[in-house]
């Protein structure tokens, strides 16, 4: 079936509206990147054999924060870390784990559906509680490539800085945070709030 064509800006803007009011409230309402995407199909620098081609190559990613259901200890947590480590090694999921006072912080990514089924596992794990979703979606690419599972521990205001940040409609700008890892997060899920920190030689 050949790709239908559209000659001008009205005509893509008339496309993406359609497909984004036929998707609302529904699991195939696009995502952060799939918007990324779509925009640029609407301003007429991408064409749809060019996103349909840069969403098969994506990554998908799930950030979000829970409750510990009990304080870990180092002992614990040093546990936990390899037992994900292993886990996501084989499954091919990287990521970021960080915990903070009572609080875990984590960025699964991978495919889509060994991240999904990870995820399902942490919602009914008795280790958490009041676990919330703060981005899900399809990425560009992995952000913590380097890592099976990095981690690390953060102080619980400057977490709470980053998931404002991300969450806010308008997030304020020329934020920095001076551990790396939140960095990390601030610079993925909310760059428009970010002042980027130079990448070391």
């Amino acid at each position: 079936m050949p790709t239908p064509s559209f000659n001008s800006i009205a005509q893509r803007r008339r496309a993406v509206a359609f497909a984004v009011a036929l998707t609302s409230g529904t699991t195939l309402a696009p995502q952060r990147y799939e918007r990324d995407l779509l925009a640029l199909f609407e301003a007429g620098i991408l064409d749809l054999d060019e996103v349909s081609g840069l969403l098969d190559q994506s990554i998908y990613q799930i950030f979000y924060h829970s409750r510990a259901t009990q304080p870990p200890s180092e002992d614990h947590l040093r546990a936990l870390l390899e037992q994900s480590e292993r886990s996501n090694a084989r499954h091919q999921i990287t990521g970021l784990l960080l915990y903070s006072d009572g609080r875990y912080v984590q960025v699964l990514e991978g495919a889509r559906n060994d991240v999904e089924a990870l995820y399902a596992r942490i919602c009914c794990d008795p280790r958490h509680q009041q676990v919330v979703t703060v981005s899900e979606g399809p990425g560009p690419r992995r952000l913590f490539a380097d890592w099976n599972m990095g981690f690390g521990h953060v102080a619980a205001p400057e977490v709470d800085r980053v998931l404002d940040a991300v969450l806010a409609p308008h997030p304020p700008t020329g934020l920095r945070m001076e551990n790396a890892h939140l960095q990390a997060l601030l610079e993925a899920f909310a760059p428009g709030a970010a002042t980027i920190c130079p990448q070391p030689d």
